[in-house]
């Protein structure tokens, strides 16, 4: 009886059956990847104008049509290259409703959507806050919501119109933020992701955005949930879920200077 090791492919010689042939196995091919820790991560500590960028380099090839449906001061696009992208910058300022978009069917490379994302009490709770209605009007939007489901609702329908322009394995860049509203906690993200995936969505990565100031709140006589100080980009890729995201062919890697430039991830003192 003969013990082998996986290693071995074992056969029975002809001149003698008992005899066994050891074969050694090839060999696994060195991978033929450049190592590298200058990358992409999930998470981290900045802007919204820190982040895109490396978001569109991910999944949104240079040349791409991208419409930017809640443009507003252009904050994403501040530290993208001029040029890069055929952008599509829309708003209700420039009396473009995210809800219904001028653009044919299947026609668009990338959707990124930004709305206020929590919801409003009314007055002047937020007022001058760049997240709410003073910022991109949201109330222009008429809605049978109210609080936190408006906000949904809000997503959930500019999401079926993102899914009608986009073509197929195109994407769709999502920016929230959860929220804790009567005292309720609401997942955003969550909501989100479970939803569209009903839409024909296929949930491809989650960022998490950390400010670079702690959040204040005035007036708190006891604390029930942790105050957020965070917020996410979804992102998203129209399709059947029979095909499988594989990365941009041919995607440089970020660089030394390019990582420092984003401040992303500031290099130690030493």
């Amino acid at each position: 009886m003969f013990i082998l090791h996986s290693v071995f492919d074992a056969k029975l010689s002809v001149e003698n059956p008992l005899e066994p042939i050891l074969k050694v196995k090839e060999k696994r091919k060195a991978a033929n990847g450049i190592a590298t820790n200058e990358l992409v991560h999930s998470a981290c500590v900045g802007n919204n104008d820190d982040l895109f960028p490396q978001i569109l380099s991910l999944y949104v090839a240079e040349g791409s049509t991208v419409a930017d449906v809640t443009y507003g001061k252009g904050v994403f696009w501040r530290k993208v290259p001029k040029g890069a992208y055929n952008l599509l910058a829309t708003d209700l300022k420039s009396k473009v409703n995210a809800l219904a978009l001028p653009y044919e069917p299947e026609t668009i490379d990338c959707v990124v959507f930004d709305p206020p994302y929590m919801h409003t009490p009314g007055g002047s709770a937020h007022k001058d806050h760049q997240n709410y209605e003073d910022y991109y009007q949201n109330n222009a939007i008429n809605s049978t919501k109210k609080y936190h489901d408006a906000v949904l609702d809000l997503y959930f329908r500019q999401a079926k119109e993102a899914h009608r322009v986009l073509r197929n394995e195109g994407f769709y860049i999502v920016k929230c933020g959860d929220e804790v509203c009567a005292n309720q906690q609401r997942l955003t993200h969550v909501e989100l992701i479970n939803e569209l995936n009903t839409y024909g969505f296929v949930t491809e990565d989650l960022f998490v955005l950390m400010r670079n100031n702690r959040p204040g709140v005035s007036r708190v006589l006891i604390q029930a949930h942790a105050r957020k100080n965070h917020s996410f980009f979804i992102v998203f890729r129209k399709s059947n879920g029979k095909v499988r995201w594989k990365g941009l062919p041919n995607r440089p890697h970020l660089t030394r200077e390019t990582r420092a430039e984003l401040l992303l991830f500031p290099e130690k003192t030493r």
